[in-house]
């Protein structure tokens, strides 16, 4: 099994092939966009600021399914429902689907969380992870496994990563990290019509 870090900015491979039985025509779908810087650092510190203030009010509270996650806090935001009106028209267009938007959601990971290997689930088709906030000092990627190989996208502020998440198996590895350090993450998430 081989992995490769996509640090790329541009559209990346690999390709979902059908056919569409109406009018015979062969469709080339990509499963995952590198998009690389797509907010500011100071919409980030915004954003991820009102990620913290929500966890204080209960908001963005513990997620509870372990076979999912572990010590991670979860919810959503004004700002994120914002961001998924603001980036809809985007990823369309990217994408070339007419995708209706379903949730966003944020998520702050601590020491020792985890994001279990996983698709998505129904109704969420495809998913853009954007970073916040990390102070941590190494990298954290997002790992997707397409057939045998596995991709890392880098955790950086302001980047954005989107896929298939019906499709695509991803996961975190467990962050270490000292108690002091965090990653603050927004996902938007679009059905697909």
């Amino acid at each position: 099994m081989s992995v490769h870090l996509d640090m790329g900015q541009q559209k990346c491979w690999p390709f979902l092939f059908g056919i569409h039985m109406d009018t015979n025509a062969i469709i080339i779908m990509e499963l995952y966009y590198n998009m690389g810087k797509i907010l500011t650092e100071d919409e980030c510190m915004n954003l991820g600021l009102e990620v913290l203030e929500n966890k204080q009010k209960g908001s963005v509270a513990l997620e509870s399914d372990t076979r999912y996650y572990r010590n991670s806090y979860g919810g959503t935001t004004p700002g994120s429902w914002e961001m998924l009106e603001r980036f809809t028209p985007i990823v369309n267009e990217l994408t070339g689907l007419s995708l209706k938007p379903a949730n966003p959601y944020c998520r702050i990971y601590n020491n020792t969380s985890t994001l279990n290997p996983h698709i998505d689930r129904e109704g969420l088709d495809w998913t853009l992870s954007i970073c916040l906030f990390t102070n941590i000092d190494h990298d954290w990627p997002l790992f997707a496994k397409i057939g045998e190989e596995i991709l890392g996208f880098p955790t950086r502020i302001g980047e954005g990563a989107l896929m298939a998440g019906r499709q695509l198996e991803h996961w975190r590895e467990p962050l270490v990290c000292s108690d002091d350090q965090y990653v603050v993450q927004m996902f938007l998430h679009w059905s697909q019509e």
